[in-house]
This record gives structure tokens, C-alpha cells and sequence, in this order.
């Protein structure tokens, strides 16, 4: 048996396990006003009421607003809702998820919380003694946006758009006692066998006597099958208030980023014969391991290649960005091949469910940017409650495999490396099972022969990300970038080493997309040429919004040049050659071969990204956008390196069209011949 768990042998059947747990949407009828003269304190908006208000469904930003673009203040949200007399007895929480940047929430008038300097983090307040049952309740929440100092990012030290509100969406839980506040699961995989082994964490409340059992299933998620793979009931061990179950699964189907298997854990706690609550996550089995400086997935050598995004590119709707904006920037990722990323701030629980289901390993990490950041108490305090929520948050995410504490914060300075490196040390007490790094910009401001050396704060973490900008922000010559990167690795030799950033931002540099274009492909065979370059991230996807003077614009639209695609998302010349050098399998040539067929030769890339291909289609058309209704052929596996040839029908007029697709099906190269 188990030494983690006791199994209780009853049958399931002896249950109700219709457990109690309603989510309600909190999204619609709220009334909002601006507060541009900083009075709605002292005149008790959240006693009184405000006038002028304007009713609007979340999420919400002022910032795209004609006549608030500009504003950084104070902002007032109010609704009325009814609370049942059936929800006294019940726990009623309340999630957010996100208000930027500092927000205070009143129920009928009473201040129950403060939210100070987090404009990121989702976040639940309790609302169970604090409402009147029966009748009509009032919310308020004043939120604030300025460029403070008790806030991470600092200041204004972050190169995105300041958009203050409720940014994200907004919900009401509601469910019988005990309950479940979180759930994390630790998926382990077992490379030799491909069984797995599942830890399951629950913070669980209102259980006095921790007299209760667990009601644990396992399904297939996004598979072809949805078989269930697991159900039992489980005593848990016990921790302060985590309940812990641990178990092994025969066989499991590994996640990768061709094939990123998931499955559904439902998880029913039952006192007495009662459901009283149910919480359900969604997880993959996969190993990312960096061994003598090198990566592997499950087992196989890989490199990685991918993009940024930035999110609140788009000026209709800014960070308010409703589900249908955040999934198609998600797919702008695919369409440039992205199976790896990272994430300055944090995002929308949707964006990493993307992730999970599409394949895309992200780095995700607190927004703490920018030289200007002191290394005081008060950045440390509001930097480490953020860090707590949002590995809490994102725990069980299949797609984040590391941990990041900042970007660009004087990695030499003293104060700020001891600041870094406890970031570190605090991630690891959170959650040994990920890596975590810091971001770098100066990593090149001493080396290993310099008598003087010591090394960067980047040093601490796991592996090694530096943003490299040689040419444009990094005032060298091109052609000294080759030497930088080696002095880079010979100073720090065993760290796996990532360009975290590269890429061409106007309107700072001029020379447009060609310019861009010429650059991108000239860092990429830089980075192809070091053997210790394990991968890169290009910035950025979109052009993106920014508060920072000096670009060309002084309202909404005011922007970074620094996509592959505008602000809308409509693609530049560059975003075809960001896909191609981001393919993992390249089309070397094509001949016919005898009467009616031809010959294509391919090669696995031994660039950046590197891995095995397996599972892809080609296809030959007469027009790129017709491919999907010609024959497919299915590709063999193909190594790093491998050349294959493969004969097919020609049936392109003498124009052939090169389309190959990845089992998710995003299209990874597509050339004419």
C-alpha cells in the first residue's frame, strides 16, 4: 500500500457525489465612473453611490477610452446583485481575475480587502460573513493606476501599456463546506515504462476534524480517446490543512509539443457519506531535464525556438482582451512555429491552457523589469506575495516548466542580486519540481578573465537567459556578437544557455520590416553557429501599445514596432521568414523524378529549434491556401540532420506548393518551387 495514502475500500457507488460547487459569472450590468479629481474617497463613492456612471460588462479598461486614454488614477466599479438565503450556510468566495494595478473592494460600504501593487495576479476574496442574505448586496471597488511605488512593476518602469481596471474576468464561487480552496498535482513521468505517478496537494478549509475522503478520476483529456484511466476513494495524509494522495497510473501517453496529451483529474471531498465539494484540473506528463548543459524533453535532445507576446497590443480593447483576442494572438504564436516562450507579466488562465493544449513550454515571470526597481522592503514584500500567487496559481499548468523573477534588474548591482537570488531560493521552496531563472542585460559587462569578476545575478538560476539586442539597443558591432556569446558561455560553462530576447524595434531603430527581416535572419545564424545556444525567443509578435515616451503617437495607439505582425495582427513580410527559420524539418529541393512525380528532399533542422519530427504531413498544391483539399502524404520520422526524399503525385500545374503540417495541425514550413 501507498505510504502516502490509506485506501478506503468501499464501494463508489455508496456516495452522492453530486458535489456542490457553482461558478457563477460576475461579468455583466456594473456601473463604472472616472475619478479624475481624486475625490471618491472622501466623498464615500462606497457608501453613497457615484453619479455619472456608465454601465459596462467586464472585462474593462479606461485606458482605450477617448477621453481617459491618459489617465492614471482612480477608477470607480459598483454592482448590485442578490444574495440567496441559501447561500448562508455555504462558502461564497469571490475571484479576480486580475484588477491593475491597486485595488480596494467594499461590500455595502465596508472595506474587506486592498489589493496593493499586484495588477496581474488572479486572486479570490472571501465573502461569506460579509454579505446580507435574502436581500440585495452592493459591490464597489475602487482601483487605482498610477505609476506608484508600492507596486510591481515599478513605477514606470515596464515597456507596456498602463491600462488600469478590472482587466480580466470575474466570477462568484459558491459551494457547500468543506471546500477545497486549491488544488495542485505533481505528475511525474517514468521514462522506462510510461507509467506515471500523480501527487495531489488540497488546501481544504472547514474541516475541524479532518474526518473526510476523497473521491479521486482520472480521464483522457484532449486525446482520441477519453477513457477513464483512474478512480478510487482515498483517507488522504494530512499537513497542516493540505490534504495529500498519491498514486500511480500504469500507462500514460507523454506530453510534447507535437503531441501534448493531457488528463482530466476531478477530485470529490466527501464527509459523511455527503459531497460537499468538487475541484477538477487538467495536467500532462513530461519530463524537461537540462543535463551538461543541454535540454531534453522525456528523454530526447532537444533545442527550442520561439516568440513573445505581449498582451493589450490591441487598441480596441487593450488588456481588456475578451477570450476570442487572447486565442487568436495564441495562434498567431503556433503560426510561427512557438514552442517556446516566456511571459513578462502574468496572463489569463486561458492563455496557458493554449499552451498546455498546443504545445508551448513557457518560462512565466513576475513582472519586476526595469533598471529603476529599487531592491527595498517594500518591492520585496509585494514581489514575494506575487511570486506565492502566482505559482500558486499556475501550478498545475503542463506548459510551465520554469519560473522567472524579473527582467533587466541591474544584475550587478549588490542589493538587487541578493534581492534576485532570495527570488530564487523562495521559488524553489514553492515548487521543486520546475526550474527557475533570472533575465538578464548584463551578463557582458565583466567576464571570466577579467581579474575583477564576479558573476551576474543571472548565476542563481538554473540556466542562463540573456537578452541580446547587438546592433540596435546593444551598442556593438554585429560582428563582435560572436565573440560576446562565447565569452558569455565560457564564463558560465556548465549553464544551459537562452537568448530570452532578440529582434529590431522602431520606431527607436529605423530601416522598417526589411530591416527587420534582415536582422532576424542574421542573429539566427549566429545563435545556429554555437553548438551551447540551446534556444531563443523572438521579440515580439505584434507590434505592441506602450506608455513610454518617444514613440510616434501620444494616445491609445501609442506603440513599439516590434512584431512580425501589427497591432491587429495582420502579418508583415517578416512573420513568413520567422516561420520558416522556426521549422523544425526544412524543404532542401524539388525535381521531378519521372513522368507526373516529383522528388523532395528534407532535412530535420539542426538549428534552432531541433528535435524529432514525427507524425507530420506534406502536401503538394498549386496555391498556398488550397493545400488541405490535395492528397497528404505521411512523413517518416526524421532526426536532427536526417535527409529524406519522398515521391508524390504532381499535381501543381509545374507550380509546386511545399506545405508540411504538424500533428496539431499549424502549418510549420510552406515554400514555392
Amino acid at each position: 500500500m501507498n505510504k502516502y495514502v490509506i485506501i478506503v475500500f468501499l464501494s463508489l457507488f455508496s456516495f452522492k457525489v453530486i458535489a456542490q460547487r457553482d461558478t457563477i459569472i460576475f461579468n455583466y450590468q456594473w456601473q463604472f465612473t472616472i475619478d479624475k479629481e481624486g475625490v471618491g474617497f472622501s466623498n464615500q463613492w462606497f457608501k453613497k453611490g457615484f453619479t455619472n456612471s456608465t454601465e459596462l460588462n467586464l472585462p474593462h479598461t479606461w485606458n482605450i477610452e477617448d477621453s481617459n486614454h491618459r489617465h492614471y488614477g482612480w477608477g470607480w466599479y459598483q454592482k448590485k446583485f442578490m444574495v440567496p438565503l441559501t447561500w448562508k450556510d455555504k462558502s461564497v468566495r469571490i475571484r479576480f481575475g486580475a484588477i491593475n494595478h491597486t485595488s480596494v473592494i467594499y461590500i455595502n460600504g465596508n472595506k474587506i480587502e486592498e489589493n496593493i501593487g499586484d495588477g496581474f495576479s488572479q486572486f479570490f476574496v472571501d465573502l461569506s460573513d460579509k454579505l446580507d442574505y435574502g436581500v440585495i448586496n452592493t459591490i464597489t471597488i475602487a482601483v487605482n493606476n498610477d505609476y506608484g511605488k508600492n507596486k510591481v512593476p515599478f513605477g514606470s518602469s515596464f515597456d507596456w501599456p498602463n491600462d488600469g481596471g478590472i482587466i480580466r474576468k470575474v466570477s462568484l464561487i459558491v459551494t457547500d463546506r468543506p471546500y477545497a480552496s486549491y488544488i495542485h498535482a505533481r505528475p511525474i513521468l517514468n521514462l522506462i515504462d510510461s507509467s506515471g505517478t500523480l501527487k495531489l496537494k488540497l488546501g481544504l478549509e472547514d474541516i475541524p476534524n479532518k474526518n473526510i475522503e476523497l473521491l479521486v478520476s482520472v480521464s483522457e483529456e484532449n486525446q482520441v480517446s477519453k477513457n477513464l484511466v483512474f478512480q478510487n476513494v482515498y483517507k488522504p495524509l494530512w499537513i497542516n490543512k493540505d490534504a495529500i494522495v498519491e498514486f500511480n497510473l500504469a500507462k500514460v501517453n507523454p506530453w510534447h509539443f507535437d503531441f501534448p496529451n493531457l488528463y482530466r483529474v476531478d477530485v470529490t471531498i466527501m464527509k459523511g457519506g455527503r459531497a460537499s465539494d468538487k475541484v477538477s484540473t487538467v495536467i500532462g506528463f513530461r519530463e524537461v531535464k537540462f543535463l551538461e548543459g543541454k535540454t531534453y524533453l522525456n528523454g530526447e535532445r532537444i533545442k527550442l525556438m520561439g516568440v513573445e507576446w505581449t498582451a493589450g497590443s490591441n487598441p480596441d480593447y487593450g488588456f481588456a482582451e475578451t477570450d476570442s483576442i487572447i486565442l487568436s494572438q495564441c495562434k498567431l504564436m503556433k503560426d510561427v512555429n512557438t514552442i517556446f516562450t516566456r511571459q513578462h507579466f502574468q496572463q489569463d488562465e486561458l492563455f496557458y491552457d493554449y499552451c498546455d493544449r498546443q504545445g508551448i513550454l513557457v518560462q512565466q515571470e513576475l513582472p519586476l523589469w526595469g533598471p529603476e526597481t529599487p531592491a527595498n522592503d517594500t518591492i520585496r514584500m509585494i514581489a514575494i506575495k506575487q511570486l506565492e500567487r502566482m505559482i500558486n496559481n499556475y501550478y498545475n499548468h503542463t506548459s510551465i516548466f520554469s519560473w522567472g523573477v524579473g527582467n533587466e534588474l541591474r544584475g550587478r548591482d549588490l542589493h538587487m542580486k541578493k534581492l534576485i537570488s532570495d527570488l530564487i531560493e523562495k521559488v524553489k521552496l514553492l515548487d521543486s519540481s520546475r526550474y527557475v531563472a533570472y533575465v538578464s542585460n548584463t551578463l557582458t559587462s565583466s567576464f571570466y578573465n577579467n581579474p575583477s569578476f564576479t558573476p551576474d545575478a543571472a548565476d542563481a538560476g538554473d540556466y542562463l537567459m540573456m537578452n541580446e539586442y547587438g546592433g540596435s539597443w546593444w551598442d556593438i558591432p554585429v560582428g563582435k556578437i560572436h565573440a560576446y556569446l562565447d565569452s558569455v558561455h565560457l564564463s558560465y560553462p556548465t549553464k544551459p544557455f537562452f537568448i530570452s530576447e532578440f529582434g529590431l524595434c522602431e520606431p527607436n531603430f529605423k530601416g522598417g520590416d526589411q530591416r527587420r527581416i534582415e536582422d532576424l535572419i542574421y542573429h539566427m545564424s549566429i545563435y545556429e553557429s554555437k553548438s551551447y545556444i540551446e534556444g531563443a525567443i523572438y521579440f515580439d509578435l505584434t507590434d505592441y501599445r506602450t506608455h513610454y515616451p518617444g514613440t510616434n503617437e501620444n494616445d491609445k495607439y501609442r506603440r513599439r514596432i516590434h512584431g512580425v505582425y501589427d497591432m491587429y495582427g495582420n502579418p508583415k513580410p517578416s512573420m513568413a521568414v520567422l516561420r520558416e527559420l522556426s521549422s523544425p524539418v526544412e524543404i532542401s529541393q524539388i525535381r521531378v523524378s519521372k513522368k507526373g512525380k516529383l522528388s523532395i528532399t528534407l532535412f530535420g533542422s539542426i538549428g534552432l529549434p531541433q528535435h524529432t519530427v514525427k507524425g507530420y504531413k506534406l502536401y503538394v498544391s498549386d496555391k498556398a491556401e488550397n493545400y488541405t483539399s490535395t492528397k497528404f502524404y505521411n512523413l517518416p520520422d526524421i532526426s536532427p540532420g536526417q535527409r529524406i526524399n519522398i515521391e508524390v503525385e504532381d499535381m501543381s500545374n509545374g507550380r509546386p506548393v511545399v506545405t508540411i503540417v504538424r500533428p496539431t495541425g499549424h502549418v510549420v514550413t510552406q515554400k514555392s518551387f
